[in-house]
């Protein structure tokens, strides 16, 4: 008895318009989050008051939230895969 492989079909969990929207909603959290986390630390803890360690921590904090929000897009961009 000879079995023909098939393709199997894999029906993507989340369509790509689904995933762009929970991407959405992901993007605009983290973003509002992590400035008042950002805020917060600047303003509660010991964050000197020197002009040049100022802004190395803005800087650094600053670009620190790209790291999440590439891998949120690049969840999101994956295209769905072919029937």
């Amino acid at each position: 008895m000879t079995v023909t492989p098939t393709k199997k079909f894999n029906k993507p969990w989340l369509p790509i318009r689904i995933r762009k929207l929970i991407g959405l909603v992901l993007m605009l959290s983290l973003i509002v989050f992590y400035a008042m986390i950002v805020m917060t630390v600047a303003v509660t803890t010991s964050v000197p008051e020197n002009g040049l360690i100022e802004f190395f921590y803005y800087l650094v904090t600053g670009v620190a939230w790209v790291v999440p929000a590439a891998a949120i897009i690049y969840w999101m961009q994956r295209p769905d895969e072919a029937e």
